[in-house]
């Protein structure tokens, strides 16, 4: 049977009210899982953030956010009868709105209507915004079992449901990690009518990795880049997909940092070289542009016998500004 979801990530199905009550029995417990590195989300509009574990899997958009501890976990949500493997997930629904407490209503009324099994509703406080928690659960039948809880926000016109949730324990042994997703959601911020969300932040966060330090602007959201035959990689997009950083490590083999450039240069359709530092290192580039209105640089650096790729793209039109934010992230950088 198809099953379909509202906007802010809830169930509506035709299942009959006794297939979504709940039962235990019979059904193992995953263990617990600990709390690992966590990465900042940044929604490039309303601004919201919430730290997401390393790895995750994303599915975001302007207002709407979707985080899977495993790839095809997405799909046991758009059919939890399917065979797509058990997991959580965690939805963050940001909804602008004039009367903010109106639309929270709404939601949590309709949510009430569903055939879910409710537990009762408290008071909350989050990220400085009352709101309100209520637990549910669901059974889809052949142990299809959902159960998780919503929280529902009330900001500056902007109404927030955040919907924590796992299918066959899962969300019993996520827990910990859910509840330290919790504690770090922060609401979005008003912005400034003038402000062009496109083009990189003037604030900017602080990035770590086991090999280097580094700051980014704050609107800049990290990604899950395949890491291939690299011993590392790493990479943060701006609202434009076109527009991003990238770190890659890999060995220099003795290699010094012109002997890797010489190495790698050829792989780009090079439209000039130069030479400068980053991090107190000797470091050279090669400036390419892979396609039309998009420019890129890639940056080589050896230190401590291993070498870095940074790799900067950007929109054309917007060349200055790019120009002036990716200067500050090279010149953050600091090796350890």
């Amino acid at each position: 049977m198809k099953t379909r979801f509202l906007s802010w990530g809830v169930f509506i199905t035709a299942l009959p009210v006794v297939l979504l009550l709940a039962s235990c029995g019979g059904e193992q417990k995953p263990a617990p899982v600990a709390v690992g590195e966590m990465e900042d989300y940044r929604d490039p509009v309303i601004g919201f953030h919430v730290g997401v574990p390393k790895g995750w899997i994303r599915n975001v958009e302007v207002g709407r956010a979707r985080f899977y501890n495993a790839i095809e976990v997405d799909k046991k949500y758009l059919d939890p009868t399917g065979v797509a493997p058990l997991g959580v997930e965690v939805a963050i629904d940001a909804i602008k709105t004039p009367e903010p407490a109106d639309r929270v209503k709404q939601i949590r009324d309709e949510i009430k209507a569903m055939n879910f099994q409710l537990g009762p509703e408290e008071a909350v406080t989050i990220g400085g915004l009352s709101g309100s928690k209520i637990t549910y659960s669901g059974n889809y039948g052949k142990k299809n079992i959902v159960r998780g809880y919503h929280i529902w926000l009330v900001g500056d016109s902007i109404a927030y449901d955040l919907n924590f949730s796992g299918f066959g324990g899962n969300e019993g042994a996520y827990a910990a990690v859910f509840d330290t997703m919790l504690k770090s959601f922060e609401p979005g911020r008003p912005r400034e009518k003038e402000a062009d969300i496109s083009l990189p932040s003037e604030n900017f966060m602080p990035g770590d990795t086991k090999f280097f330090s580094y700051e980014y602007p704050e609107n800049f959201n990290f990604t899950n880049p395949p890491k291939g035959s690299f011993e590392f990689s790493q990479e943060l997009r701006g609202y434009r997909q076109d527009c991003s950083i990238r770190f890659d490590v890999f060995g220099a083999k003795g290699l010094n940092v012109e002997k890797v450039f010489d190495q790698n240069k050829g792989k780009y359709r090079a439209k000039s070289t130069g030479k400068l530092t980053i991090g107190g290192q000797p470091a050279m580039y090669v400036a390419y542009s892979p396609a039309a209105q998009v420019e890129s640089r890639a940056y080589f650096v050896v230190k401590n016998d291993k070498a870095f790729r940074f790799t900067t793209n950007w929109y054309k039109p917007q060349e200055e500004a790019y120009g002036v934010a990716y200067q500050k992230v090279l010149n953050s950088v600091k090796f350890k």
